[in-house]
């Protein structure tokens, strides 16, 4: 049994994190703190909690909080986590970072991003991008991880085995729909019900962050010929991620083809699912998986790859607790029978 705290519990991200953690048989709860001014029962801020856990948030006590943990994850906004990180991995403790403060090794190309001076550089080159179905192995060994954004997990397992085989060539398009609450907890117009309900709209073209994420990551199998653009969305709908990847082949390829290349690369993957049919968001979310599937066209020339999340869940939180598993020495899948 190990002992974990979240800091930044009161957003989507943390209040699935508690979620998921509260059924996990080798976990046990701890500290989780907010911005909130004084101790409060966590069940009164959401009442859905309520019998399930007594534990109090609290105000943020670093010190308390490494103390009382041997895990902490941090859900804390951008720039914020490089902080406390160092502080924490000090004393011997491991850390699992939601936010973007540790997914570049370079200091200057977060900087470029986040328009802040890395304050932890040193950390920078001990972390390791917590995607699962491509770094376990490091993953298991390692004592900070840098959570994938919730675009990029959606992007990046959809094109690696195709990329892989250096069976790309020309322009990669991507197109990525989201839940709202990708955004975060947090006031803003474009928030309030009247504004969100029922509508649909394009943000950041070319300048979203996640699209260095994407790149860095991938940057070994994304050969100089090949560029790509990627546009975010958002939608009204609750959680989930929809990316839709139009691709071209250097050779003449079959639906039989890609189903080989995709079974090759995730067949002993738990959250990868590679149906028969195009996925539908509603099959994943509330759930940890990744459903991928694909479309060729007569020529075998083109193809549309598709890949569906849960934003909040393979997204964040689930896969950072499937991260938490693998470092501890867990089986992946445990604790999300409740999902």
């Amino acid at each position: 049994m190990i002992k974990v705290g979240i800091l930044g519990a009161t957003g989507f991200t943390g209040e699935k994190l508690v979620e998921i953690l509260l059924s996990h048989p080798e976990v046990k709860v701890t500290y989780i703190a907010s911005r909130t001014k004084e101790p409060v029962l966590y069940s009164e801020i959401f009442p859905k909690f309520y019998k399930k856990t007594s534990i109090k948030c609290q105000p943020l006590n670093i010190k308390e909080a490494i103390d009382s943990c041997d895990l902490l994850f941090l859900s804390l906004p951008h720039t914020v986590s490089m902080q406390f990180v160092p502080k924490i991995l000090k004393k011997g403790k491991k850390v699992i970072d939601l936010s973007a403060d540790y997914r570049f090794k370079k200091a200057a190309a977060y900087k470029s991003l986040y328009e802040k001076e890395h304050q932890d550089k040193k950390n920078l080159k001990k972390s390791v991008y917590g995607l699962p179905e491509l770094f376990k192995e490091e993953i298991k060994k390692a004592q900070l991880i840098a959570n994938p954004g919730c675009y990029p997990t959606s992007i990046i397992l959809a094109l690696y085995p195709l990329l892989s085989e250096k069976l790309v060539k020309g322009k990669i398009v991507i197109d990525s729909k989201s839940a709202i609450t990708g955004a975060g907890r947090k006031a803003s117009i474009d928030y309030h019900y009247s504004d969100l309900a029922n509508n649909f709209w394009a943000y950041k073209p070319f300048v979203h962050q996640h699209q260095p994420e994407v790149a860095e990551i991938l940057g070994q199998n994304l050969i100089k010929s090949l560029t790509f653009s990627f546009l975010p969305q958002v939608a009204s709908f609750e959680a989930g991620i929809y990316s839709t990847i139009h691709l071209s082949f250097k050779k003449k390829i079959n639906k039989n083809i890609l189903d080989k290349i995709y079974n090759k690369y995730y067949q002993s993957y738990p959250f990868i699912r590679l149906g028969t049919k195009i996925p539908k968001l509603k099959d994943v979310v509330g759930t940890n998986f990744c459903d991928i599937g694909f479309a060729v066209d007569k020529k075998g020339q083109n193809a549309v790859v598709i890949s569906a999340i849960d934003n909040l869940v393979k997204g964040a939180a689930g896969q950072a607790i499937q991260n938490m598993n693998l470092m501890f020495g867990f089986k992946e899948t445990t604790g999300f029978l409740s999902l």
